[in-house]
C-alpha cells in the first residue's frame, strides 16, 4: 500500500490492537517480517539498507539518526514505510496473526563472576594526550599523573582507557573514543565518540573511574570522567581530602554504594565523611537528580547528617546544558583570548 491510498483509506483499530502493537517486543517483530538487521554487538542492531537507522534490542526502541526519529515498532513502520499509525497498527496485528510474539520485557541484568580486562593497551599515550589535552582543554600535568599511576591508558584502538580501581584492585573500566565518528555511523545522533563501559560484577558496577586526594571525607560526583577532569583542572588547588568520582551517568546506586564505602573505610580511621557534592551538568535532568538525592537524609554513625551539597557550572545564556567540560573549555578559550590582547598592547 503506498502512502496515497494509505491516506484515502480510514480504518479503525482496538485499544488491545494498539496495545498489542505498542508494547510489541521490536527486535523479535522486524526480525519476524524480513527487516535487514544487521548485529553490531552490545545488543544494537543496524538497517543494511539504512546506515544511520539503529535498534536497540534492550531498550526496545530504534532510532533513525539522519531523519532524527526514534521510537517503537509502529513509529518504525510509519518512518520506513510512510504510513498512518492506524495502518501500522494494523500490519503488526496482521503479521503477528497467532504467533506468541510476547511484549517486551526489560530483561534482567546479568553479571560477570569476575571483572575481565580484554583491552589491548599500547606503550604511547599521542592520542590520549591529543583528545584530553588538545581537544577537551584538560591540565596536561593532570593528565600526566593519572596516566603515570596507571588510571589512564591507550588502547590498540585508539582510545582512552579509564580504568576504576578500588584498594589498587582493577575492578572496571570504560572507554572513550578519540575520533569523531561520522553522523550516519552513530548509534546515537548526540554522541558523536564510541563510549563503552566494560562489563563488572554486580557488586562493582555502580563503582567508577575515581581519584582520592588525601582522606576522602568530602566525595564529588560527576558524570563522565571527562567531567571529573576537567573539575580537577578548574579546580585543583582548592581539593583536599576528597574522593571525585564518575557515575557514567546520573546514578543514584553509585552516590550511597560510595557513600557507604568511604564511611567505612574512614571510620576504621577515625573519620567520617564531611559532605557530597553532586557536579553533574545544568540541565533538566541534572536538576532533577540533584533534587531527588537531597531529598534523602544519610547519617553518620554519631547521628548527625551529611550535607548533600550541588556544584554545577552557570548555564551561558542561549544554552540549554552545560557540563564542566563546556565550562572548561570556555575558561580556557577566555584566557587565550585575554593573554593575545595583552601582548597586542
Amino acid at each position: 500500500m503506498n502512502a496515497a491510498e494509505d491516506k484515502k483509506e480510514k480504518i479503525f483499530v482496538s485499544a488491545e490492537e494498539k496495545e498489542r502493537a505498542n508494547n510489541v517486543n521490536i527486535l523479535d517483530y522486524l526480525l519476524s517480517i524480513g527487516e535487514p538487521l544487521k548485529s553490531e554487538g552490545n545488543n544494537f542492531y543496524r538497517h543494511e539498507e539504512h546506515d544511520s537507522l539503529v535498534v536497540n534490542s534492550r531498550k526496545n526502541y530504534f532510532s533513525w539518526n539522519s531523519k532524527n526519529v526514534s521510537g517503537n515498532a509502529v513509529t518504525y513502520l510509519m518512518n520506513v514505510y510512510n504510513i498512518s499509525f492506524q495502518h501500522a497498527v494494523k500490519k503488526i496485528n496482521e503479521d503477528l496473526g497467532g504467533q506468541d510474539l510476547s511484549k517486551f520485557k526489560v530483561p534482567e541484568p546479568t553479571y560477570p563472576s569476575e571483572f575481565n580486562y580484554d583491552v589491548k593497551e599500547v606503550s604511547t599515550s599521542d592520542n590520549v594526550f591529543k583528545y584530553l589535552v588538545d581537544d577537551r582543554k584538560i591540565d596536561p600535568d593532570l593528565v600526566q599523573a593519572f596516566i603515570q599511576a596507571d588510571l589512564i591508558k591507550e588502547d590498540s584502538y585508539k582510545n582512552v582507557v579509564f580504568k576504576w580501581k578500588e584498594n589498587g584492585e582493577l575492578i572496571g573500566a570504560n572507554l572513550q573514543g578519540t575520533r569523531e565518528i561520522p553522523e550516519e555511523k552513530r548509534l546515537h545522533a548526540d554522541r558523536p565518540y564510541f563510549k563503552k563501559v566494560l562489563p563488572t560484577t554486580k557488586e562493582a558496577t555502580y563503582s567508577g573511574f575515581s581519584i582520592t586526594r588525601g582522606y576522602p571525607e568530602k566525595i564529588y560526583f560527576f558524570e563522565a570522567p571527562i567531567d571529573l577532569l576537567s573539575y580537577l583542572s578548574i579546580n585543583r588547588s582548592k581539593l583536599t581530602n576528597c574522593r571525585l568520582i564518575s557515575m557514567d551517568g546520573l546514578k543514584q546506586q553509585t552516590v550511597f554504594r560510595t557513600i557507604k564505602n568511604t564511611l567505612k573505610e574512614l571510620r576504621d580511621i577515625g573519620r567520617d565523611v564531611e559532605s557530597v557534592t553532586l557536579c553533574v551538568d545544568n540541565d533538566n535532568a541534572g536538576k532533577e537528580f540533584i533534587y531527588k538525592i537531597q531529598n534523602y537524609e544519610i547519617s553518620q554513625k554519631d547521628g548527625q547528617c551529611i550535607s548533600i551539597e550541588s556544584d554545577i557550572p552557570d548555564l551561558p545564556r542561549g544554552q540549554t546544558k552545560w557540563d564542566w567540560n563546556n565550562e572548561l573549555k570556555s575558561r580556557v578559550e577566555l584566557s587565550f583570548k585575554k593573554n593575545n590582547m595583552n601582548m597586542e598592547l
